[in-house]
């Protein structure tokens, strides 16, 4: 009798309850370990909320950044870190300045898809032009990258 209900349990419990493997059988990917933002720092914020480019430049504490008086241009933009290098690139051509690349690859510190501020300001006369980048933390309101650049027009006899 005992035989007969160790026998109808093992069936009952195959059927009702799911495999169990042991750890040398479960797949690689179950194994791997998720993303950890501990790793960063300043981690992957893209899913908060944060106010929009143009009513951060105009709580933004002018010591910090100030747009060109009169300038040519002026950018605001709230994005990805990841996206930092091709806004100064399109900067750079907009401005007709010498285009310089940002290499984020030293920035491991800031996950990609960071949310950051990339406020960058224009101006040219016929002698001289300024050109200005910000990369302003959204979270933190901390700057990560920045540049400042001068030019004098060369003056054709």
């Amino acid at each position: 009798m005992m035989h007969v209900f160790i026998l109808t349990f093992m069936v009952v419990s195959k059927i009702l309850l799911p495999p169990q493997h042991s750890v040398d059988h479960t797949s690689p990917t179950l194994c791997t370990p998720t993303e950890i933002n501990t790793l960063y720092q300043y981690p992957n914020n893209q899913f908060q909320s944060f106010r929009d480019e143009d009513k951060f430049y105009q709580q933004l504490n002018r010591a910090i950044y100030e747009e060109y008086t009169n300038a040519s241009l002026n950018i605001r933009q709230k994005m990805a870190f990841k996206d930092v290098a091709n806004a100064t690139k399109r900067f750079y051509l907009q401005t007709d300045g010498k285009q310089e690349t940002i290499d984020l690859s030293q920035h491991t510190f800031i996950h990609p898809n960071r949310q950051v501020y990339f406020l960058a300001s224009f101006q040219h006369n016929t002698d001289e032009s300024y050109r200005k980048f910000l990369v302003i933390d959204a979270e933190t309101q901390e700057v990560i990258l920045g540049h400042s650049h001068f030019q004098e027009s060369s003056k054709h006899l």
